[in-house]
């Protein structure tokens, strides 16, 4: 019986690798039906083989499977099961977003952002230098650079979120908001809003997973009341700190961000303002941080 279950996990071990290098290798035929997509859609998307390119100054090394440069992105894939439509709407969404991002932080430069996408999660043993297979299901945006390794069936997400990182970087544009474990909360506020508002205002269906298909139904501030459950009210000061701790999350602070840019026909400029400096929002909203919170928690009462 033991020889049995042994024999049949060998065979399965050795299934799993085939199809692991099935999705890491795709066929020529698959790779010329990609690029002949891409061709007709008039992206002009390059197979590149054997070669590595660096971001982030150097410290994101990847290997490179397919090349793009369009009007505002940059465009790399690291290597993967890449299926035509996957990849070609990853470009859309992207373009999309990136001129979205850059008309809402009134960003003018006409430079593209690179963009590095990879969709798998175990790491390329070819590549053992690999900074992004340590970020499966995730992202990061840096000056101008964007990586994302999602599961296609998860795209598109994350994008715009990622890309406001990089334009805010790029404009050097930095919150004096207290810092929780290295991360700014409200910057993460004012990039998760960036997000939702691309999803509401453009025909795109984006991020699935966590606004649903009806523009009209969800509302962000749904999520706040659901962080203060899961977080305990923010009541743990040695992990959110005590200087505005009901903020210390994604969640909470996109909600707060998305008051204030309702707040009293106030401008995203306004805003803005208070973003690069908290020390003025008596003087931008006549009333402090503390007033402001206290008036937002009263507000999202009507989502619980």
């Amino acid at each position: 019986m033991k020889i049995k279950k042994i024999i049949a996990f060998v065979i399965a071990f050795v299934l799993l690798i085939l199809l692991t290098a099935c999705a890491d290798n795709q066929s020529e035929a698959a790779i010329a039906r990609v690029i002949s997509a891409a061709n007709e859609r008039g992206i002009d998307l390059q197979y590149v083989e054997n070669q590595r390119y660096e971001f982030f100054e150097g410290n994101i090394i990847e290997e490179v499977m397919y090349y793009a440069l369009c009007e505002y992105g940059e465009y790399y894939f690291t290597p993967g099961n890449w299926k035509a439509d996957n990849l070609l709407n990853l470009i859309a969404v992207s373009e999309d977003a990136i001129k979205f991002t850059k008309d809402w932080l009134n960003y003018e430069d006409g430079g593209q952002i690179a963009m590095v996408y990879g969709n798998k999660e175990f790491k390329n043993p070819d590549n053992p230098d690999s900074f992004i297979q340590k970020f499966w299901g995730g992202g990061g945006g840096f000056k101008g650079e964007v990586f994302i390794n999602i599961s296609d069936r998860n795209m598109p997400m994350l994008i715009v979120h990622e890309v406001a990182h990089a334009i805010l970087r790029l404009q050097e544009k930095q919150s004096n908001f207290p810092l929780l474990n290295s991360s700014s909360y409200i910057e993460e506020g004012l990039c998760n809003v960036i997000d939702y508002l691309f999803f509401l205002e453009t025909e795109h269906i984006y991020d699935k997973q966590r606004y649903g298909t009806n523009k009209e139904k969800f509302n962000l501030h749904k999520l706040a009341p659901i962080s203060f459950n899961h977080s305990n009210n923010f009541e743990d000061e040695t992990e959110f700190g005590n200087i505005y701790p009901q903020l210390m999350s994604y969640d909470t602070a996109a909600s707060f961000v998305y008051y204030l840019l309702s707040h009293d026909n106030s401008t995203k400029e306004d805003f803005m303002r208070i973003f690069e400096d908290i020390n003025l929002t008596e003087e931008v909203y006549g009333a402090d941080m503390d007033k402001l919170i206290a008036e937002w928690l009263e507000f999202i009462e009507q989502y619980k």
